[in-house]
């Protein structure tokens, strides 16, 4: 912990409501709280101290780490008072999450050495295709341009003629002009985004709905900041079948998900197998 993190460390233990003293133990250890006979110790915050954490920053996360600790422990002994000894018994539950844990943490490493994570065009294709009534819309989504531009902006006709041109030429000078000039702009109209997400970014006007896309295309609107300018591709509506490209990221954690499942038991199948051979597993009543 640097100079001023341990400044606001201890303006904070000396300053925190509980009113606790900072003291040594025998073993040395700097008890910063306490809780009956539970001490919370100066090198346990500063475990859990985040880095490069402003002074204010650094003084909440004290503040907060020190109740939540004595919280934790003021629960523990209400819990301990009135439990009975049987409730209070968690050895088998703590052996199963040892191993489940221990378990989870081989499966994930082999994972990571034997899972195949390359996704093909194709194969993602081939799963759109065959589950197309899985990817129902769950809102509106577009495929548009959207350019904001200053309010005294002088540039205003030809950014409106390059943005609804489909010449190659004007998309080129479109996008140089924005790089320099645009407040705000997006000028990849191959990809979709939700529709709302849009129109968040022009004032709130009365008629730019999605009645009005479904009519025209393009709008231009202005308000004492600034000029938006919208050319709307091509519009998908909520609970239509969603297009491939918007679903391509999705499919592809789809295909992993199955492979990662499907190599999972395999590897239970084959330890088990393994075992059976070995003479390591067998049944002995049935």
């Amino acid at each position: 912990m640097n100079y001023s993190t341990t400044t606001v460390l201890f303006l904070t233990l000396l300053t925190f409501s509980v009113g606790c003293d900072v003291f040594k133990e025998p073993d040395d250890r700097v008890v910063i709280a306490q809780v009956k006979e539970r001490n919370l110790y100066l090198e346990d915050l500063e475990a859990a101290l985040p880095e490069k954490l402003s002074s204010e920053d650094s003084l909440n996360f004290v503040n907060g780490f020190i109740e939540s600790w004595a919280t934790q422990m003021l629960l523990l002994d209400k819990a301990e008072l009135n439990l009975s000894l049987e409730e209070k018994d968690v050895n088998a539950q703590l052996e199963e999450y040892r191993r489940s844990l221990i378990i989870y943490k081989y499966q994930s490493k082999l994972l990571r050495q034997l899972l195949d994570t390359a996704v093909t065009s194709a194969q993602i294709s081939e799963y759109y295709d065959n589950n197309k009534d899985d990817f129902e819309l769950q809102s509106n989504i577009t495929r548009a341009k959207l350019i904001v531009l200053d309010r005294d902006s002088k540039d205003v006709e030809k950014v409106r003629k390059w943005s609804r041109s489909d010449k190659e030429d004007d998309r080129e000078k479109l996008e140089e002009f924005c790089i320099q000039h645009a407040k705000q702009y997006h000028l990849n109209d191959e990809v979709w985004v939700p529709f709302d997400e849009l129109l968040a970014k022009i004032p709130n006007t009365s008629y730019l709905n999605m009645n009005y896309f479904s009519v025209y295309n393009y709008a231009h609107v202005q308000d004492t900041t600034g000029h938006y300018i919208i050319d709307v591709k091509e519009i998908k509506y909520k609970n239509s079948v969603s297009p491939l490209e918007f679903e391509k990221q999705n499919i592809r954690n789809i295909l992993l998900n199955q492979r990662k499942l499907e190599l999972v038991r395999k590897l239970e199948k084959d330890i088990l197998n393994e075992a059976i051979n070995k003479n390591e597993f067998q049944i002995l009543q049935n």
